[in-house]
């Protein structure tokens, strides 16, 4: 018993320690670093930050990796999104931030591969699902982009995107008064779209 109440004791020290870590040199650099970033000044964003850099720091690489997208500048915000992955193997903010470089410069491979670690961390993430669907609907594989809109569905029923893609995805499946449905479901959220009532008509 007593050894548990000291490893609870020395684990809350540890914590405590974390905290302090956190010095207000840091917290202004994050100020001014959001003020630069708010001015679209994303270079001097980034310098805000660069003296108080640690490979060790989980903020400060998340931070630099969007910043470094914002400017377009892919191949350092890869390298910063891949050190906040591996300080935070199962941080989904992380892995969302990381898509983006990757979509910008085209590799697909690699954002379905995250997308799918993503699902592995949380089953039912409704981004996650919904675009891993869309990528399954490109690829023409009908069934699992179904499948991953319905777990979208499932939570958010009324979701515009998901219904239209849904209908799009039966249509290309051949289940035609299953598309008309989810058309119609569509025009509930937005009756004056003149684009799923030329959908319906070529049905």
């Amino acid at each position: 018993m007593k050894r548990i109440f000291l490893f609870w004791l020395l684990a809350g020290l540890s914590l405590h320690g974390a905290a302090q870590a956190v010095s207000e040199s840091l917290i202004q650099a994050f100020s001014d670093s959001y003020k630069k970033e708010a001015a679209k000044e994303y270079e001097a964003a980034i310098n805000a930050l660069k003296p108080s850099y640690s490979e060790q720091s989980y903020e400060i690489n998340l931070r630099l990796g969007w910043l470094c997208y914002s400017k377009k500048d892919y191949a350092s915000a890869t390298k910063y999104y891949e050190t906040a992955i591996r300080l935070q193997p199962r941080s989904i903010e992380a892995l969302l931030g990381y898509i983006n470089p990757l979509a910008a410069v085209e590799n697909w491979n690699k954002v379905f591969e995250t997308y799918q670690k993503i699902l592995s961390l949380d089953p039912n993430h409704a981004l996650a699902n919904y675009r891993i669907a869309l990528m399954y609907y490109y690829r023409k594989d009908f069934g699992n982009a179904q499948a991953h809109l319905q777990k979208v569905l499932d939570l958010y029923p009324f979701d515009y995107d998901s219904m239209l893609l849904m209908a799009q995805a039966k249509v290309a499946a051949g289940k035609i008064t299953d598309a008309k449905m989810w058309y119609e479901r569509v025009l509930l959220y937005n009756p004056s779209d003149s684009s799923v009532r030329n959908y319906l008509k070529k049905l």
